[in-house]
């Protein structure tokens, strides 16, 4: 027998995006298929220990460390206009060096150094994807959130927008992704170039421009609406895409565009830290997170003041905070004996056991709070989190609040409300029951081995094909066909 077939996951620098492929990649490594990672060097350790080989991307200029160092600067930036000119300079010269590191063939050169088959790539790494396209490597997008083109049906998943039944509905959605668009040309666009905005190498998934830049510079045909279209965080390709989620959770309504939908992606195996908890204690457990990019959001010192104010307030409840790096613990006061407060935990370990989470809409942590069946508390941050919250609200799966105006004795009360609603817990068994009857894994596995087929890239593959109701999903890829 030959080498396996290599599979190369190329993932966006953030835990959530690398841990919810781990069950996907643990499926095809059992399918006899060699699993590498590529990316930045901080995730190097996560990946290793799951057992999958990884190859870091240009560490000389984003070593260890980076992404969480700029993380915790990214609430320290220097203050004065000379000293936010200097530090303007060294970022924007970072951000050339990577940019000519994607462009002069050394990407290339790490995909093939792989012997990569087929690239599974984040759709927010559409750099990645760009390179590999023009190095003749068959690629898929992978999505980490319900990201959709402008429609009429689905709002856009960065709002907190909900469609209703009204004759009026399509025409607020389509004003909300006009408006996203034009604000987008400002926040995003403008402000690149202005302020230097996004020009990071971990954050240029925002970047119109660049993305032009290197598409050209790829040989890749950048035509909007055929090629490539524009997405809620920035620029999309047409890919045939995974979608890390289950079509379930969306708005009803939902149009059909080539996605496939892997809604039992949770990976119940992922090596995590041990649990310091007392398996004999009865009194319920308040999980409270507002996952590992906490220090982005402006309101989580209210929101981690509120948990330790809410531990004092019911000492009868134990709480579990997880602050995440960079944050002052000793700010937030002497932890009553109920209250732990930790920078890493172990959270599947924590929600098999916890009663009610506290979360900020983070995807990975509301779908493994569905998975394990714990009601939820959720306070949206950033991103797509009001888009999550919004869609958990309408399943009737969680209570949902604002950061920006939570007090201890409004978080107080609605725990409360969501360990005593027993709909609550209806809502998240029938949301389990309809993932699993979707079958999102084994669908998934037989479209990536019918891509490894179509393209060639080997001797026939072990997992069984492509079923008919599978390329009919997939079907609706001719709206945004791929660009190879």
């Amino acid at each position: 027998m030959g080498a396996p077939r290599t599979i190369v996951f190329a993932m966006l620098a953030d835990t959530g995006h690398y841990t919810g492929t781990f069950r996907l990649a643990r499926r095809l490594r059992a399918q006899g298929f060699r699993i590498v990672y590529v990316g930045m060097a901080d995730f190097a350790d996560l990946v290793r220990a799951q057992g999958f080989e990884f190859l870091p991307f240009a560490q000389d200029l984003v070593p260890a460390g980076y992404v969480t160092a700029f993380a915790a600067s990214s609430r320290n930036r220097p203050q004065g206009l000379l000293p936010r000119w200097r530090q303007r300079r060294t970022d924007e010269a970072l951000f050339a060096a990577y940019v000519r590191r994607i462009e002069d063939g050394s990407l290339d050169q790490l995909l093939r150094s792989c012997r990569t088959d087929l690239l599974i790539c984040d759709t927010f790494l559409w750099h990645v994807a760009l390179r590999a396209l023009g190095a003749g490597i068959p690629t898929i997008g992978l999505s980490v959130t319900l990201t959709y083109r402008r429609n009429g049906r689905i709002p856009p998943i960065v709002t907190g927008l909900r469609p209703g039944p009204e004759w009026w509905s399509p025409l607020v959605v389509r004003g909300t992704w006009s408006w996203l668009r034009l604000k987008f040309f400002f926040t995003k666009r403008v402000a690149s170039r202005l302020l230097g905005l996004y020009r990071f190498p971990h954050r240029m998934h925002h970047l119109v421009g660049v993305f032009l830049r290197i598409a050209r510079r790829s040989g890749y045909p950048a035509k909007e609406g055929r090629t490539w279209w524009f997405g809620e965080i920035g620029p999309r390709l047409a890919l045939s895409e995974i979608v890390l989620g289950p079509e379930a959770f969306q708005f009803p309504g939902a149009p059909k565009e080539g996605k496939l939908y892997l809604g039992d992606f949770i990976d119940t195996e992922r090596c995590e830290e041990s649990l310091d908890d007392d398996p004999g204690e009865d009194r319920p457990l308040v999980y409270c997170s507002l996952g590992t990019g906490a220090l982005f959001y402006p309101h989580a010192g209210r929101f981690f003041r509120a948990v330790v104010a809410a531990s004092r307030l019911r000492p009868d409840w134990r709480f579990t905070l997880h602050v995440g790096s960079g944050t002052d613990i000793a700010a937030l006061g002497t932890a009553p004996p109920n209250l732990r407060i930790r920078v890493r935990v172990p959270q599947l370990a924590l929600l098999r056991r916890a009663a009610v989470m506290v979360n900020h809409g983070g995807f990975q942590s509301v779908m493994e709070c569905i998975h394990f069946g714990v009601p939820m508390v959720i306070c949206p941050g950033l991103r797509d989190q009001p888009g999550i919250a919004a869609r958990a609200a309408y399943h009737g799966i969680a209570y949902t609040t604002s950061m920006a105006g939570i007090t201890p004795e409004s978080l107080v009360g609605l725990v409360e409300r969501a360990m005593r609603d027993g709909a609550l817990r209806d809502a998240i068994a029938r949301l389990q029951r309809a993932i699993a009857s979707e079958a999102g894994m084994e669908a998934a596995l037989r479209f990536i081995a019918s891509m490894l087929r179509e393209r060639g890239s080997g001797s026939a593959s072990p997992v069984e094909p492509a079923r008919a109701e599978d390329r009919r999903v997939l079907s609706g890829m001719s709206e945004t066909p791929d660009a190879r």
